[in-house]
């Protein structure tokens, strides 16, 4: 269950925003997560998840995505791995982007289940 300590990053072009559970964290991304604003997206993400709890990621119907981004989630779930926590991702991609994604080879990670790795 998420309970109301939520934190939001948002910039004119992208949003980052984390609700924090009992046993979980929600990390919500909309926007234009390119590498345009990775640094900046990557710099909120590190500010507000310490990966003491089990993480679910929500892509929500971003305005445009690219491999920085896809890269930047790959190394979040590597990371809840090595910290024995769980990590999952839920996706809602516009069809343009769900091509992007499954040609570059990451369809898995925005499909997936939880997995403890």
């Amino acid at each position: 269950m998420l309970n109301t300590n939520n934190k939001q990053m948002k910039d004119d072009n992208f949003q980052v925003q984390v609700k924090t559970g009992d046993d979980s964290i929600e990390v919500i991304f909309n926007g234009q997560l390119t590498i345009n604003y990775i640094q900046k997206i990557k710099d909120s993400v590190a500010q507000q998840i310490d990966f003491s709890k089990d993480m679910v990621v929500v892509v929500d119907n971003p305005d445009n995505l690219d491999i920085t981004f896809l890269q930047l989630l790959q190394s979040l779930k590597k990371t809840a791995g090595l910290n024995k926590r769980q990590f999952s991702v839920n996706s809602k991609l516009p069809s343009e982007l769900e091509s992007l994604v499954s040609n570059s080879g990451f369809s898995d990670l925005l499909n997936s289940n939880p997995v403890n790795n």
